[in-house]
């Protein structure tokens, strides 16, 4: 998981400024530390969300690089999902330009 963490931390400050300067904010969420408690399991994922006005882009890795992808826009009440598998830095660009698309509002699939 520690290489994911990173892959997405360096991806989010490679693209940061960029992305400001399309009005998406990008914030990256490791896992929390520690065990389960209560019967449920530790959050073992680590989040990149992307935001902009009424949009909502996340992408939820896991440490198998199963990920899940996750679009909201409130405003006119659309969702999208998708599911990839990263197995690398360089699988990143790809598996996150349809989602960074619906983010800035310049595709609706």
């Amino acid at each position: 998981m520690p290489e994911i963490v990173q892959w997405l931390m360096d991806w989010r400050a490679a693209q940061e400024h960029e992305l400001r300067s399309r009005g998406i904010s990008p914030t990256v969420n490791q896992p929390a530390p520690g065990a389960a408690t209560r019967g449920r399991p530790k959050a073992t994922a680590v989040s990149l969300t992307l935001e902009s006005d009424e949009r909502l882009g996340k992408l939820f890795v896991w440490e198998s690089g199963s990920a899940s992808l996750l679009f909201i826009d409130s405003k006119i009440e659309y969702t999208w999902q998708d599911q990839q598998v990263v197995t690398s830095e360089d699988d990143l660009p790809r598996i996150l330009a349809p989602l960074l698309k619906l983010v800035e509002g310049s595709s609706i699939m």
